[in-house]
């Protein structure tokens, strides 16, 4: 039994491996580096034995081309003594030679390592189907399996609401201003759209002391709506679709004119085949990013497979087409087998012009998007980790994402062009991790395991040029803690990272080439967002924190207690302060805010910002009590700090836990009055004092 477990575990383990590939070279040493890369790009090759930095010369160390006459490139050695960074070749086939005497060990064997790689100036597409299949048989050959990717979730950059609407209404809290992100519930004129299941519930919100459910959009049975969008009078409804006669599941986009609300008409349908990652439209176009797991190990039953991705647009014929060879590319520095998919569709003229749809064999599980640039970033793991883990098996060895690989593509309306990849060390939390400013790309990250004595986890800032090579750095931030939170506000950016205590850095990255940082705070808790309330002053939402002490283990240790609502001063960037802070519930206590930021509810005109909560306190023997759910509502000013105006909270504690079908999942206003939106209820209350009007039950 223990070595059938052990088995399973090796084939999840493998499951998540990357696509990089390791070339032996002696009994003793090992070199890493990508196969293909950009010619904007340096290429770089690690080796496991150092080597001396004055032998790094043409004597021991130089380029050969296809026909293995030398080249001239330039060769320096990286920081770290093990690896070299070639520049300034043409496209082509290469191959670097190391001999013996470049490293400072002179035990190895081999007399000249050698390692093959190709720089490309243009991603080119597949050729053939046979070329294609080839790709996956190689993986077949190399032991690769399906790697799951995950999709993050969102979490806190330079952040604008979604264009102002016709009339006075909440907006998405989108992250970049131009680059709209959808969200689960949507208003328009007056109606408030909203997301159950396979019904998107439309409620006519123009009278709030008498709602009315308008009408109810309903799917199909197997499709699930995960978000709504709008453009002008489509309503646009991201959905997940198993299609039983295609044997495969779909991220479909429907779009439904809803010039009368009150009658929406679908009027095309847009899919491709596997998981939605997210969408973003912007300058008249929507994007749907997602990525599709093919069955390639079924070659090695069958021999000959489709394993292209599947697609439809019912504006082109109602059945599911493979897409075509010449819409597939291979990413550099990729060998996993999982695809990249790209829909644009072009949504002027009434959403009539066909979608166009590519597919990029290179997985992916972040993005960010700015309204001229698509970045798709994806883990890079390291097999060398042994864990322990307490059950069946005293350790195990597990692979821990080690770097982060960055893809960019520019874009124009439906045309995607794919600029190059690079490479950072560390795991970035996600997409307000990342920020694109004046045409650099700012990234932050997380290296290591902040729970690792051995090797401690640090926190990184890197700026990269427009075509993704690394010109500034802030490095080895807060040892031993992880990032949290990131926010980017033009030429500064914000970074809280936490292991017992909650350092806000303040980093100026006016330079790109030499950031820096500013100042920093430390306070007890987190923030697990972080929103901009001007150019001066952030708004924190997280966990206040304690530290206890372990009688067992004679040791300290920290809990979080209550959330957390803080008001940061950063005017004297050199000192930041924590200017007001307000604790919300106890123990127990949470919100979908500090996760998922679309949640946060704002009104500039009122100075207000809020969101739902649902509150426990402590109670004996370190459990807790429920006590109540619904939102809360803060008036917050630079002058005045936070302070509480609409506690709009169901204090029905006759359960002992929160009803889920009741938890308010949005907060919205329309005119002068606000709405809770729950799965089966939206209520109304006066925006001024929070008076309740009237409630909607939803069946």
């Amino acid at each position: 039994m223990r070595g059938k477990w052990l088995a399973i575990m090796i084939i999840v383990v493998l499951a998540v491996l990357p696509g990089i590939f390791t070339v032996m070279i002696s009994p003793t040493a090992h070199a890493k580096a990508a196969s293909t890369i950009m010619s904007t790009q340096s290429w770089t090759v690690s080796f496991s034995q150092t080597l001396k930095a004055k032998n790094i010369t043409d004597e021991y160390v130089y380029v050969t081309d296809k026909e293995g006459q030398k080249v001239t490139a330039t060769i320096t050695l990286g920081d770290d003594k093990k690896s070299l960074v070639v520049n300034k070749l043409s496209p082509g086939s290469y191959q670097i030679h190391v001999k013996k005497g470049a490293f400072a060990s002179s035990s190895l064997k081999t007399k000249t390592h050698e390692v093959a790689f190709t720089v490309i100036d243009k991603l080119e597409t597949v050729k053939s189907d046979k070329e294609l299949q080839q790709y996956f048989e190689a993986l077949v050959a190399n032991g690769n399996v399906e790697r799951e990717v995950s999709v993050l979730e969102d979490s806190s950059s330079s952040s604008k609401d979604s264009a102002s609407l016709a009339d006075n209404a909440s907006t998405t809290n989108n992250q970049v201003e131009g680059v709209e992100e959808g969200d689960i519930v949507v208003v328009k004129d007056g109606f408030i759209y909203a997301i159950k299941d396979q019904v998107i519930t439309v409620v006519d919100a123009n009278n709030p002391k008498s709602l009315k459910l308008a009408t109810t959009i309903k799917q199909k049975e197997s499709q699930y709506i995960t978000k709504l969008a709008l453009y002008d009078n489509v309503l646009i409804a991201i959905g997940e679709e198993y299609i039983e006669k295609a044997n495969t599941s779909m991220s479909t986009a429907m779009f439904y004119d809803i010039t009368n609300p009150l009658k929406p008409q679908l009027i095309r349908e847009v899919a491709q085949e596997g998981y939605l990652q997210d969408i973003r439209i912007t300058k008249d176009t929507l994007y749907l990013i997602g990525t599709m797991h093919p069955n390639y190990w079924i070659l090695q039953e069958e021999g000959t497979s489709d394993l292209k991705p599947k697609m439809y647009d019912s504006a082109v014929s109602k059945a599911y087409t493979s897409l075509p060879v010449d819409k597939i590319s291979i990413l550099p520095n990729t060998m996993d087998g999982t695809y990249s998919l790209i829909t644009a569709v072009d949504l002027k003229n009434g959403v009539k012009t066909v979608a166009k749809t590519k597919g990029y064999l290179g997985g992916s599980s972040g993005l960010y998007m700015s309204e001229d640039a698509l970045y798709l970033t994806t883990p890079i793991y390291e097999g060398n980790q042994v864990v322990p883990t307490g059950g069946m098996m005293d350790r195990i060895w597990m692979p821990v994402s080690s770097n982060t690989q960055v893809f960019k593509w520019d874009v124009d309306g439906t045309a995607l062009n794919f600029v190059g990849t690079s490479e950072v060390k560390g795991s970035v939390l996600n997409q307000y991790s990342m920020d694109e400013y004046e045409g650099n790309f700012r990234i932050v990250t997380t290296e290591g395991n902040m729970w690792d004595e051995k090797n401690i986890s640090r926190n990184h800032l890197f700026i990269l040029d427009k075509n993704l090579k690394e010109i500034g750095a802030v490095k080895n931030l807060a040892p031993g803690e992880k990032v949290y939170s990131a926010r980017f506000m033009g030429e500064k950016a914000y970074v809280v990272t936490f292991k017992q205590v909650d350092p806000l850095f303040v980093i100026d990255v006016a330079n790109p080439k030499k950031p820096q940082v500013l100042g920093e705070l430390k306070i007890p808790g987190y923030s697990n967002y972080l929103h901009p309330l001007d150019d001066t002053h952030l708004i924190g939402i997280g966990y206040d924190t304690e530290e206890r002490f372990d009688n067992f283990t004679k040791s300290k240790f920290t809990v979080t207690t209550n959330m957390k609502l803080s008001l940061f001063d950063v005017t004297d960037f050199n000192n930041p302060k924590e200017q007001s802070t307000v604790k919300i519930g106890g123990k127990g206590s949470y919100s979908d805010v500090q996760y998922k930021p679309k949640a946060l509810f704002r009104n500039k005109d009122y100075h207000y910002y809020g969101f739902p909560v649902v509150l426990y306190e402590a109670a004996s023997n370190d459990e807790v009590v429920y006590q109540g759910q619904g939102a809360q509502i803060y008036e917050i000013t630079a002058e005045n700090g936070i302070i509480l105006k609409g506690n709009i909270i169901d204090k029905n504690t006759s359960e002992p836990y929160e009803n889920w079908e009741h938890i308010v999942q949005r907060v919205v206003y329309v005119g002068d009055a606000l709405y809770t939106i729950a799965r089966n209820e939206v209520k109304s209350y006066q925006l001024n004092d929070f008076k309740a009007l009237d409630t909607l039950i939803i069946k």
